[in-house]
């Protein structure tokens, strides 16, 4: 790895956005950056992020604030080269499907091992940087 790299966190439930951004922070490759919406990030793409962690469900705190794949949409208007994985609690096939005809970078899945699998893909994705 050579320098830093920018990393946007999107989690509308703070409590596990600030958990996941602990679990990275060790990092000193890795500027980090956390939003509870999927439209503060879109209004920080400017950052140029390496790569954005971003949650299915945003809607939490606003009911009217559009989810993952709407963002996601959003994110690749901007950057259609934005590598995004996308985390949910959804196991669900057909949404995974949508992610990935989206071209969401990975899915993972809020679990036990979510933080590490977050790790592990952002790394992944940063390795081939």
């Amino acid at each position: 790895m050579n320098g830093k790299y920018n990393i946007i966190l999107v989690d509308d439930d703070f409590i596990f956005l600030e958990m996941l951004r602990e679990s990275l922070v060790d990092n000193p490759d890795y500027n980090i950056v956390a939003f509870q919406t999927g439209e503060e990030c879109i209004n920080h793409m400017h950052l140029n992020p390496d790569v954005i962690v971003l949650d299915y469900y945003l809607n939490s705190e606003n009911p009217e604030a559009k989810n993952g794949l709407e963002i996601l949409r959003e994110i690749h208007a901007i950057n259609p080269q934005a590598k995004v994985i996308i985390l949910s609690g959804q196991e669900d096939g057909n949404l995974v499907y949508d992610f990935v005809r989206e071209n969401a970078t990975n899915y993972v899945v809020k679990d036990n091992n979510a933080f590490e699998n977050v790790k592990n893909a952002i790394d992944d994705i940063i390795s081939k940087i």
